[in-house]
């Protein structure tokens, strides 16, 4: 970072300080990784400065030998990774990959079926105050008393409902999803099916917890959290959706896709095809459950009784009579 420090030494100082910070510090945020020095490296590369509108081999500009390259390797080894029909690296985010989904397979005031986000879900599955629920009819299914989905109840809903999207997916859900029984309620009702796997792909690809990428018509992601990539999101999809996917994103959505994330992100998933990274998933779960147990101890009352992923949460305020905030 010589040429960053004499530039501008404010933000190398900035920039120091934070490697510090998470080279010394606990972190305990679920949704944050670190990622490899040959992803960061990619991340800053010379892939920043290039407009990549379309597809590999259906660009609107020129002089995208190389784009093509990377986004090929990206999109070839999210399939092999996933098993997916289809994939596309180009979603900037989360978020935007959710918002994209919908408007490639939805219509404005379509019924969805989400899980509600004070009971596990996440704010791009409906919440009010967002602009999908603007659009479409959201109907947020909740847990039971102990914690868990209630798969009657979701049924009984998708029959009253009658939704033309049923999603699964979370943002503080410790519990492993029955993923039939989704695909055999949406069957019921003639919904179509999605996953947001944001949190958990990571230990997906890794075989650490079994792959839902067969069940669901339509999978949505991050690729930082488990998965330990750059800041982005993908879609894969049933063959059948590919088409009205891939304009949704291009030019329904967005306009030229982050090739230096692109770029970084074909890297991760090279990453994550070693066998490394299955011994890396798979331990991310036993650190989980020897948490899980240690604060049990400690007499600290967990949500959902315990974990199947990486996340462990715990109701502070019941078990120590402090709020959220003190406890971090």
């Amino acid at each position: 970072m010589a040429k960053l420090k004499k530039q501008d030494p404010k933000v190398y100082a900035a920039m120091l300080g934070e490697l510090k910070r998470q080279q010394e510090g606990m972190e305990l945020i679920a949704s944050e990784n670190y990622v490899s020095p040959a992803v960061l490296e990619a991340l800053g590369s010379v892939f920043t400065n290039k407009y990549s509108e379309g597809l590999p081999g259906k660009r609107y500009y020129g002089g995208q030998t190389y784009t093509d390259v990377v986004e090929n390797l990206a999109i070839e080894r999210a399939k092999k990774l996933f098993g997916a029909e289809h994939v596309n690296v180009q979603p900037l985010s989360g978020c935007p990959a959710n918002m994209i989904v919908y408007s490639a397979i939805l219509k404005p005031g379509d019924t969805v079926l989400g899980m509600d986000l004070s009971h596990g879900g996440h704010l791009s599955h409906g919440h009010p105050v967002t602009l999908s629920a603007k659009i479409y009819r959201f109907v947020r299914y909740k847990t039971d008393e102990t914690g868990k989905i209630d798969y009657e109840q979701l049924e009984k809903m998708a029959i009253q409902e009658k939704p033309k999207l049923i999603l699964a997916g979370f943002s503080a859900y410790t519990r492993q999803l029955d993923y039939q029984k989704f695909k055999d309620i949406a069957q019921k009702v003639g919904a179509i099916t999605m996953f947001d796997i944001a949190h958990i792909a990571g230990l997906i690809a890794g075989k650490a917890i079994p792959n839902p990428v067969p069940y669901f018509d339509v999978i949505t992601t991050t690729t930082h959290k488990t998965l330990r990539g750059p800041r982005g999101g993908m879609i894969m999809c049933k063959q059948q959706f590919a088409e009205v996917i891939d304009k949704a994103v291009f030019p329904g959505f967005q306009g030229g896709p982050h090739m230096n994330n692109i770029a970084a992100l074909a890297v991760a998933l090279g990453e994550a095809l070693k066998p490394s990274f299955k011994v890396y998933a798979k331990q991310i779960i036993k650190n989980a459950k020897v948490l899980e147990q240690e604060l049990k101890k400690y007499g600290f009352k967990l949500m959902f009784g315990g974990t199947d992923n990486h996340m462990v949460l715990v109701d502070v305020f019941s078990s120590k009579g402090i709020t959220g905030i003190e406890a971090e």
